[in-house]
């Protein structure tokens, strides 16, 4: 492709009034600094900076200067990476899951671009920042859109590691919109309550929570709704509420398996048997199965002989009870929303 690495370009500054006062303005200064974009490579840009005449000032005490417009629509003042450029290096890195490498060397190949992996990581941070100033400015579209469903039930959940603090999502459940997402200490109701106040004073209030059975998240979405002159169904997850079932339905027995696993010393073998039918996937010849006979007698039977099949999940329907708003259900009725009998 065409390098335009060096070039330089004259950018045109508009002669119009100051922004603050309406007065004339005057040349104040050019300046020339590199620019690097999608569009139009890695340039010098020429541009020329004019100043209020009557010396108009900024609350900041900075003088009100009028710059192009054109630059300013490819680049932040003073900046040096454009904003496509920008976008493209977080599309990259958070839509389609490339390391910081991939996408260095895609843009020399395709755009003649070098990067190195601290300004892909600094564009990352900036893209982010950047989407969430749009979420926010765009909250009364978002809004609109979330009437016209006749609401939105709200979903909170919150996961971390160790170390690494707790992350809050708030979720619109029908038209799965992240709706708000937050750093917090701990998974405590006093760092839950004001981000759900935060998604409803941007988005309006919800019809339903959904939330798992941690106390945190119940007590949080509990006083939420004491707060609401129209109280609203706050349910919650069938998932959480399975998982948390069958860790008491099955506890005994995964102890007595975890045991049994132990004592005949299995572990090693069936980690061996993993890694070496890891080293066919891929092939297209038929799966191969390694000799038994260093397994124990239980890891034999565990290779050759399928256990017996778990129950399969299938279809009890649990319904929803919702109130009436607004002449409508606020869940339909009709539509099964918990799988949970047996074959």
């Amino acid at each position: 492709m065409f390098c335009t690495a060096g070039v330089r370009a004259e950018v045109d500054t508009s002669e119009g009034p100051c922004r603050q006062c309406g007065g004339p303005t005057e040349v104040q200064k050019s300046t020339k600094h590199r620019v690097v974009t999608l569009e139009h490579g890695d340039f010098i840009a020429h541009e020329t900076i004019r100043v209020c005449s009557a010396r108009c000032r900024y609350p900041s005490g900075q003088l009100v200067t009028r710059r192009s417009e054109s630059l300013s629509l490819k680049v932040s003042s003073g900046g040096v990476y454009g904003y496509d450029l920008e976008v493209y290096v977080g599309l990259q890195r958070f839509v389609h899951h490339r390391q910081r490498e991939e996408i260095r060397g895609e843009l020399v190949q395709r755009y003649g671009i070098d990067l190195s992996s601290g300004q892909v990581s600094e564009l990352s941070g900036r893209f982010l920042g950047h989407l969430e100033a749009l979420h926010c400015r765009q909250a009364p579209a978002l809004c609109e859109a979330l009437a016209s469903d006749g609401g939105y039930p709200l979903h909170i959940d919150a996961t971390g590691e160790d170390g690494r603090g707790t992350l809050l999502v708030a979720f619109a459940g029908w038209r799965r919109w992240v709706l708000g997402a937050w750093k917090v200490p701990t998974e405590r109701a006093e760092f839950i309550l004001p981000g759900i106040q935060s998604v409803a004073a941007s988005f309006g209030f919800p019809c339903a929570i959904m939330r798992d059975l941690g106390r945190a998240m119940t007590e949080a979405a509990n006083e939420f709704v004491r707060s609401l002159k129209d109280p609203i169904p706050v349910l919650a997850c069938h998932q959480h509420f399975l998982a948390d079932i069958g860790k008491d339905l099955l506890e005994d027995g995964h102890n007595q398996l975890r045991d049994l696993f132990r004592n005949v010393k299995l572990l090693p073998h069936l980690r061996a048997f993993v890694r070496q039918q890891g080293r066919h996937l891929g092939v297209p010849a038929a799966v191969h199965v390694p000799q038994h006979e260093g397994l124990p007698l239980l890891g034999r039977q565990l290779v050759q002989r399928p256990l017996h099949p778990v129950p399969q999940v299938l279809a009890l329907e649990a319904r929803v009870g919702a109130p009436w708003r607004g002449g409508r259900h606020l869940f339909q009725r009709n539509v099964p929303v918990l799988p949970l009998a047996p074959h």
